[in-house]
């Protein structure tokens, strides 16, 4: 792989149990805890979760077996605390997700709090804006972004509200390289790749031996394409884990971070 490589995000969206949105099925707290040592020792120092993944049981398995000085991002935007979760993304429902998250986690702080892929129709009525000034102002969160489903769609939405400097989270089966007009939009914030892998199945097929070499030709065709700065990878397992590059550390001050006189400015 050559320079100036995108950061390698490990998500954690099935280590900890599989949530249906009724219940956590394939819970098992030990094997939470050791995907997260052996990420550790293999040396990623970032990682992407969701009070959603496992309702709660993937930010408590980091909570529980991360190292201090390792990046986290959560996500907002739904409800846990009800009987059945609930989307909520209003301003005081994404500062108390956010808080539970924390409580989870067992930080006072993450490096990116996502607002956790609304509907494109419902983008532009979220206050983005208010919600980077609420984690400006308490530390909460050192930068906010917005995971998306359909870039083309919502991106235009967001440019309105959205600091610069914050990031984007797109699928990459969702990104067009020639879709100039939304790559134009990115410019303006960190853009970060998820589900290099389809869920998996460009994965299905390739010989054991050759997997490493696969992932890395996907991450190297990812970053020629669009130049992230960093990508998100979705192991399930220890031994799916070890195919994986540790790749460069995210940093969450690669840029300026804003500040919050400058998040009042609805732009």
């Amino acid at each position: 792989m050559t320079g100036n490589q995108p950061a390698v995000v490990v998500g954690t969206m099935r280590c900890s149990g599989s949530f249906n949105g009724l219940m956590v099925l394939g819970r098992d707290p030990e094997a939470g805890g050791a995907f997260i040592q052996r990420a550790a020792a293999k040396g990623f120092a970032a990682f992407d979760t969701s009070p959603i993944y496992g309702r709660g049981a993937a930010e408590e398995d980091l909570g529980n077996h991360l190292p201090g000085d390792a990046a986290v991002w959560t996500k907002v935007g739904v409800d846990i605390t009800s009987p059945l979760p609930t989307l909520d993304y209003s301003l005081e429902g994404m500062a108390a997700s956010l808080q539970g998250s924390l409580r989870r986690l067992r930080r006072d702080q993450v490096d990116v709090a996502f607002v956790h892929n609304p509907e494109p129709a419902r983008v532009s009525d979220i206050d983005l804006a208010g919600f980077a000034r609420h984690c400006a102002e308490t530390g909460r969160a050192a930068l906010i972004g917005v995971s998306v489903l359909l870039p083309e769609v919502s991106l235009p939405q967001i440019a309105g509200s959205l600091p610069a400097g914050s990031v984007v989270m797109c699928e990459a089966d969702q990104l067009d390289p020639d879709d100039t007009a939304t790559l134009a939009l990115l410019r303006d914030y960190r853009l970060v790749v998820r589900s290099l892998f389809s869920g998996g199945s460009r994965l299905h097929t390739v010989a054991s031996d050759l997997k490493t070499k696969s992932i890395s030709a996907r991450i190297e065709e990812i970053h020629e394409m669009y130049a992230p700065e960093a990508v998100v990878i979705g192991p399930r397992t220890v031994e799916q884990l070890d195919d994986y590059p540790a790749g460069s550390v995210w940093r969450t001050a690669t840029r300026k971070r804003y500040s919050a006189q400058e998040t009042h400015a609805d732009a």
